[in-house]
């Protein structure tokens, strides 16, 4: 990305940073608090994405007044932006991420175990960024065993910590 588009850049994220920030507090603050049960604050469910919601959304206030004062808030739209916004690599690759993402919360997770889903999860999204589809598959199973080892590892890794670390009751 330009330089001197790192400003609008800069304003629009800190919008979604903003939001998200706020959302992931509000939603922290109405998870269960097992203070009733005896149990220390400081082990509510909601504390540890409240704290980095908070955070989130400070650093996004920054980011907007930051990128304002750089006058970020000009965005410059018109048809040729928009058209080189939505045919650019990266815009391509953030569409493909919000896919595979979508797909394993709604289509995966709930409908196998959870550490499969996250390993097909994991394997997918490397294979999809990583690996060169016009090279043959021979060239490549260094990348393939890459991936494998890294979905068996990363799903053992994200199961364990958040079932026996921050006891959550994993769907599957």
């Amino acid at each position: 990305m330009k330089e001197s588009n790192m400003s609008r850049a800069d304003f629009v994220t800190s919008i979604f940073l903003i939001a998200f920030g706020i959302a992931a507090l509000i939603m922290s603050a109405q998870m269960p608090s097992y203070a009733a049960r005896g149990a220390s604050p400081y082990s509510a469910p909601g504390l540890v994405p409240g704290f980095l919601g908070a955070i989130i959304a400070a650093c996004g206030v920054v980011l907007f007044i930051r990128s304002t004062v750089k006058k970020g808030y000009k965005l410059g739209l018109n048809g040729r932006s928009v058209r080189e916004f939505f045919s650019s690599v990266e815009t391509r690759r953030l569409f493909i991420t919000i896919l595979l993402s979508v797909v394993y919360a709604i289509v995966l997770i709930g409908r196998i175990t959870y550490s499969v889903a996250t390993g097909i999860y994991i394997l997918v999204f490397v294979l999809v960024f990583e690996y060169r589809f016009k090279e043959p598959i021979v060239k490549q199973w260094k990348t393939l065993a890459f991936a494998v080892a890294l979905a068996v590892l990363g799903a053992a890794v994200v199961t364990a910590v958040f079932q026996y670390l921050f006891l959550v009751d994993l769907p599957g």
